[in-house]
């Protein structure tokens, strides 16, 4: 898949759902949803949506399908987080790290550690 397709809320919860258990059916997927829990057809139309952007594929069992996802987790963060950088912060990463280490109360750790991260990219 080149161009990762941007995702809505609901597609990215089945998503995130789908990228920690591997492969689900739709009913397994719903016993990972906080209640309410949504109707077994919503869940189905969202992977009828996500398996036409790309993002999933099925394979049959008897009479259910066991989907999976076909969108790499690293790679659908990475275009989230460029998105946010582009359109949130001018592309400016260090806009981007004072937003939220001023709304997020990070720990004197927190900012130690992204600070040993930074040095260890430095060339």
């Amino acid at each position: 898949m080149n161009k990762k397709p941007m995702l809505t809320r609901g597609e990215e919860e089945i998503m995130q759902i789908l990228w920690r258990l591997e492969n689900a059916s739709v009913s397994e997927i719903i016993a990972c949803i906080a209640d309410p829990k949504p109707k077994h057809t919503t869940v189905a139309t969202f992977l009828k949506i996500l398996e036409n952007k790309g993002c999933v594929t099925h394979v049959a069992e008897g009479k259910v399908y066991r989907y999976r996802p076909t969108l790499d987790r690293k790679a659908y963060a990475q275009t989230v987080v460029s998105s946010m950088l582009s359109n949130y912060f001018d592309g400016s990463l260090s806009r981007m790290v004072s937003f939220f280490s001023e709304r997020e109360r990070l720990s004197v750790e927190e900012m130690d550690e992204i600070l040993e991260l930074m040095k260890k990219q430095r060339p």
